[in-house]
């Protein structure tokens, strides 16, 4: 990773937490594609936005990261008469073969290249460009992430699970489109932002958009036999980021939902007041994906009454705090609960706070 000066440090501090920037620092500049990020602008985003535009892709070459933008449609030369104001801009017709030249030049420039076509839709343009051109694409809007038909940001959209929320009514398909690249170029990237949301979006796990997936294969298994402990210890520990101190809790284990590809996993075991949620982990870069999410819903289905701790310091208390019917303090640990009966929970308080560490340190 290049070594940040204080300037740039002091950003990026302001966008997110250290430890997420620089996680995702280091995979853009380790990736091969021509250029880091593809973005595809909306006419709205660019009329009021241009500026704060401009800026924040300045910004990311000075992180040495090149994004380019892609111009497409009937717009596309209003765009880029729009764009054409900030001297960043460095701007090409689209034609095949030609993109990486193109971007490489721009780099030596110190210049964002845009590629801009007439002739081509976005889905045209972009089944064109990827993977080789980038493995991420933001779409920006002026409207920002994808809402719900009652205003609410959606984080996700898998396009091919079922999504229960209405959508609000958009300007352009985003979903049928994200479910076409995702089918034809699988392994990129493809979120919904707005332009003062950029960075946000780019460098924390949290986001601020919709992040398109087709959603993972959730494995159910009942006890451990069929698991590959070695893969779960080591998602466990990864995630965590300690060594464990005894392996004896995966013999209690009733219930596991893990992530096809050991990426993140939930684990459950019997106690008489309901199920007790012993480990619920997910690997750092699937953090940003929307597996939590979806392992949470697949146990919430399954399962009515279970309960869990966590550790006071967790910055995801904030999110368990939602999900809870109640919770209690108790030492170190947030005791929470959902689905059981209001005189077993001082049972399960006493249970929780009693139970000792599983990890080192």
């Amino acid at each position: 990773m290049i070594a940040l000066n204080k300037t740039i440090r002091l950003f990026l501090d302001s966008i997110g937490r250290r430890d997420e920037y620089e996680f995702y620092l280091d995979k853009f500049q380790s990736d091969t594609s021509a250029c880091f990020a593809l973005l595809c602008p909306d006419l709205g985003s660019i009329e009021a936005g241009v500026e704060v535009l401009a800026f924040d892709l300045h910004f990311l070459l000075r992180l040495e990261l090149v994004p380019a933008i892609l111009l497409s449609g009937p717009n596309a030369l209003k765009m880029q008469q729009a764009l054409s104001v900030e001297s960043v801009f460095i701007f090409q017709t689209l034609e095949k073969g030609t993109a990486a030249p193109f971007i490489e030049h721009a780099r030596k420039q110190e210049k964002v290249p845009v590629f801009v076509t007439e002739k081509l839709d976005v889905e045209a343009a972009l089944l064109e460009m990827l993977p080789d051109t980038a493995k991420r694409v933001h779409f920006v809007r002026a409207a920002g992430g994808l809402k719900s038909e009652a205003g609410e940001r959606l984080e996700y959209i898998y396009t091919h699970k079922e999504n229960f929320q209405p959508l609000e009514k958009l300007e352009f398909d985003f979903p049928t489109l994200g479910k076409k690249l995702l089918e034809e170029r699988p392994g990129v990237h493809l979120s919904v932002t707005s332009p003062i949301n950029l960075l946000q979006e780019i460098f924390t796990v949290k986001g601020a958009g919709t992040l398109f997936r087709k959603g993972s294969v959730i494995q159910h298994f009942q006890g451990l036999e069929q698991v590959d402990r070695a893969r779960l210890l080591q998602l466990l520990e990864a995630s965590f980021g300690k060594t464990l101190l005894d392996h004896g809790f995966l013999g209690q284990v009733a219930h596991a939902y893990i992530e096809k590809n050991y990426r993140g996993g939930v684990l459950l075991e019997e106690h008489p007041s309901g199920l007790y949620l012993s480990k619920f982990a997910v690997g750092r870069e699937a953090r940003g994906e929307g597996l939590a999410l979806e392992l949470w819903s697949e146990v919430q289905r399954n399962h009515e009454a279970f309960f869990w701790r966590s550790n006071r310091a967790n910055p995801f208390n904030s999110w368990y705090d939602k999900q809870a019917e109640g919770h209690h303090r108790s030492g170190k640990w947030q005791v929470y609960w959902r689905g059981v009966s209001a005189s077993t929970i001082s049972g399960i308080i006493e249970f929780c706070s009693g139970r000792g560490e599983d990890f080192a340190g």
